[in-house]
């Protein structure tokens, strides 16, 4: 005699069927589209101060101190957080950085995590530079901060009104060339320099 409950009508295993493939199915990445890189840029750009998340993939040469090195860079933005990764050959073996508006957090190449004011260092002795991360996210759409004071005119191109150039927390953020994508017209070379430090940024590929 069959145990009870061991026993299933066709439509029950249907059911708890799709209630299985509910659980494992993969939450989709979030999809960025904007207005068109041809799109007039008032548009693009108010569309682009409402992206939350991006990423992208390039290259980096950073010069400081007398001294420079390049690097493999690898940026992802998130609602919340932000991941920033440089590899390679650079002189300082590579490190992994997770910031949010609160918290910072450095993996150096010899494996070690360090948090806070000493995270921070980290970062200034690999780079010779402090990193501004809280602007980060919005200087590489190629855009100043939102809230936050220029350091004086807001420079665009003539022809399309894009934006060229700005200053912010004595940074000049220039926007060297544009490449389509996400439907947007976004840097695709960037520099960022004051006095005594400089990043020159080669975007490759953006993504969501």
């Amino acid at each position: 005699m069959p145990r009870a409950g061991a026993r299933f009508a066709p439509g029950a295993i249907a059911v708890l069927a799709l209630l299985a493939g509910c659980r494992t199915a993969p939450v989709p990445s979030p999809v960025i589209q904007g207005p068109g890189a041809d799109a007039p840029w008032n548009e693009q750009r108010a569309a682009l101060q409402r992206v939350d998340a991006y990423s992208l993939n390039g290259r980096v040469a950073v010069a400081a101190k007398g001294q420079g090195f390049s690097a493999n860079l690898r940026y992802h933005q998130l609602p919340q957080r932000a991941d920033l990764a440089l590899d390679g050959p650079m002189g300082i073996g590579g490190m992994h950085l997770q910031f949010d508006e609160r918290e910072l957090s450095v993996t150096n190449s010899r494996g070690e995590t360090l948090d806070g004011g000493a995270a921070r260092a980290e970062i200034e002795s690999r780079l010779g530079f402090e990193l501004p991360l809280a602007e980060l996210r919005w200087w590489l759409l190629g855009l100043p901060t939102p809230g936050a004071v220029a350091d004086g005119e807001v420079e665009t191109r003539e022809a399309s009104d894009e934006i060229s150039g700005f200053t912010q927390r004595g940074w000049h953020v220039k926007i060297d060339s544009r490449m389509p994508a996400l439907g947007f017209s976004l840097p695709q070379r960037l520099t960022v320099e004051r006095e005594g430090a400089r990043l020159k940024l080669l975007v490759e590929q953006w993504g969501p």
